[in-house]
C-alpha cells in the first residue's frame, strides 16, 4: 500500500485551502523562445511566507492527530517560516532550530512570524539532532520538513493545481533538497497523468536525488557548497523516497553559475524576485533545453525568501550568459 492516498491530498486540500493561495501558473513567452520549449511557471514563491512550505506545514498542524501546544522543527528557514506562521495562525508556538549560518532574512521572517529561533551547527543533521532532543525534554511535537504522510499530502496539492489550470503537459521539474515537494507532486501527477514525465532538480554539488535514482537505493552526501541553501540536505526522507524511486523518471543538475543565471533571467524577462533554490529547476532546464525542445514543460518555482543584499550580489555576478 503507498505511504499516500489521492485522497489524501484531496483532503489535504480541503483542509488548507482558506489558508493558503491557489498560486498562478505563469506563461513565460520570453523564456519560452529563448529555451525552445512552452514554458510554464508554477509560481510557489508567490505562496504565503513566500515559499510551497506553507503547505505543508499547515496541513500537519490541522490534520494532527495528537495536538499540542508547541510545536518544533529544524529548518534552513523556509519550513521554519512556514512553521512559525501556520502555528501563529492556530494559536500555537513554534521553536525552530536553524543553522549557524542561517540567512539573516529567513531568520527574522522566522522571528516576524512568531517563532523562535535556536542555532544547532550548520548540517541538516545537527539541526535534527537539537530538535530531537528538544522534543525528549518539552514534549513538543516535531512537525518533520519532509518527511511526513501530512507534509507529504499537503504539498502534493501544488501538482493539483498544476493540472487545473494545464491539464496536459509532458514535464514537470521540481527542485528537491529532502523531496517533500518532488514525492507529493509526483505521485499526483503518476496518478492523474502516467505519461507525463517528473524530473528532480538539484545544484549538481548536492545532487543526492539524482544519485539515489541512478542507483536504485537511497544516498547521501556531504555538507554542500551551494548558494541554493534550501537544498542543502544531506539525504532525502525515507517516505519521500519510496516515491520518488517509484514516480521520479530522472535527476538534472545545473551549475551554481546557472542558478545566478536563472535567477537574472526571472528578474529581467519575469520581473519575479526568485531565491537560488527556487531558480534551480530554471538553471536545470537551461543546461538540458535539447532534451525538452518543444515539449510542454511545468517547472516550479519553489521559493523567493533571500535577503535583499545577498540578492543583488548573486544576481549582480554576471559570469557569462548562463541561458
Amino acid at each position: 500500500m503507498s505511504i499516500i492516498q489521492l485522497e489524501d491530498v484531496l483532503a489535504a486540500r480541503a483542509r488548507i485551502k482558506r489558508a493558503v493561495h491557489k498560486t498562478p501558473l505563469m506563461r513565460s513567452q520570453k523564456l519560452s523562445r529563448m529555451l525552445g520549449c512552452r514554458l510554464y511557471l508554477k509560481a510557489e514563491h508567490l505562496q504565503k511566507t513566500g515559499s510551497f512550505k506553507a503547505r505543508g506545514a499547515m496541513h500537519f498542524l490541522v490534520n494532527d492527530p495528537e495536538p499540542g501546544e508547541v510545536y518544533t522543527t529544524y529548518s534552513s528557514g523556509n519550513h521554519g517560516q512556514a512553521l512559525s506562521w501556520a502555528a501563529e495562525q492556530t494559536g500555537k508556538k513554534a521553536v525552530i532550530f536553524m543553522p549557524e549560518d542561517a540567512s539573516p532574512a529567513k531568520v527574522a521572517a522566522v522571528k516576524g512570524y512568531g517563532g523562535e529561533v535556536r542555532y544547532a551547527g550548520l548540517s541538516s543533521i545537527d539541526r535534527m539532532n537539537a530538535c530531537l532532543a528538544f522534543e525528549e525534554e518539552s514534549g513538543a511535537r516535531v512537525v518533520p520538513p519532509f518527511d511526513h504522510e501530512n507534509i507529504i499530502a499537503g504539498q502534493g496539492t501544488a501538482m493539483l493545481e498544476v493540472l487545473e489550470d494545464l491539464p496536459h503537459f509532458d514535464v514537470a521539474l521540481v527542485p528537491t533538497g529532502g523531496g517533500g515537494l518532488l514525492s507529493g507532486n509526483s505521485f499526483v501527477l503518476k496518478t492523474l497523468r502516467k505519461n507525463a514525465q517528473i524530473y528532480a532538480c538539484e545544484p549538481e554539488v548536492a545532487a543526492d536525488v539524482k544519485a539515489s535514482l541512478e542507483s536504485g537505493e537511497l544516498k547521501s552526501i556531504a555538507y554542500p557548497a551551494t548558494i541554493a541553501d534550501g537544498l542543502r540536505n544531506l539525504r532525502m526522507g525515507e517516505r519521500n523516497w519510496a516515491i520518488i524511486e517509484e514516480h521520479v523518471d530522472g535527476g538534472l543538475t545545473c551549475t551554481e553559475a546557472g542558478i545566478r543565471g536563472a535567477m537574472r533571467l526571472y528578474a529581467t524577462y519575469q520581473k519575479q524576485f526568485v531565491e537560488p533554490s527556487g531558480a534551480c529547476t530554471l538553471a536545470c532546464l537551461m543546461e538540458n533545453r535539447d532534451r525538452f525542445a518543444g515539449k510542454t514543460v511545468v517547472v516550479y518555482v519553489s521559493g523567493g525568501n533571500i535577503a535583499l543584499p545577498d540578492y543583488g550580489r548573486l544576481v549582480g555576478e554576471d559570469e557569462g550568459q548562463s541561458g
